[in-house]
């Protein structure tokens, strides 16, 4: 495993140095996620959802897609990711959990691209809309 403190340059090969130092943080916190071992099995329970599709929505959000579709972190979707793995899950972790499984079987299972799985699932499950008017009601 490496150190969290030491971010794993490879993933993130796509960013630039200046985007690497300034999301350094959300960085490092993707990377504590893809070492969380009992985040898979708890998720699994609390949505009853498949071992294999919560395995494959972290890898694509927080793994081997992160620089395969060249992915930006971001520190809502590893907030939320957080959330759920410790059993702490709010309603709107619930829509990006089902829009992170969504997404990544369009895209890992029949081969749509990563802009059209995510309109398909924005539709479906509209996270970010919802993360924009959390924001607006606080």
């Amino acid at each position: 495993m490496s150190n969290p403190s030491s971010p794993s340059p490879e993933r993130w090969a796509h960013l630039d140095p200046y985007e690497r130092k300034y999301v350094r943080k959300v960085i490092i916190a993707y990377d504590e996620i893809l070492q969380l071992t009992e985040d898979v099995p708890t998720i699994a329970r609390r949505y009853n959802v498949s071992i294999e599709a919560v395995q494959r929505a972290k890898d694509y959000a927080f793994g081997s897609g992160v620089s395969r579709h060249q992915f930006l972190p971001d520190e809502d979707m590893a907030a939320a990711w957080n959330r759920m793995a410790s059993g702490q899950g709010i309603d709107i972790d619930e829509v990006f959990f089902n829009h992170e499984v969504f997404e990544s079987n369009l895209v890992i299972h029949q081969d749509m691209t990563v802009d059209d799985a995510h309109t398909l699932a924005q539709a479906q499950y509209p996270w970010s809309e919802l993360l924009k008017q959390k924001r607006r009601n606080e």
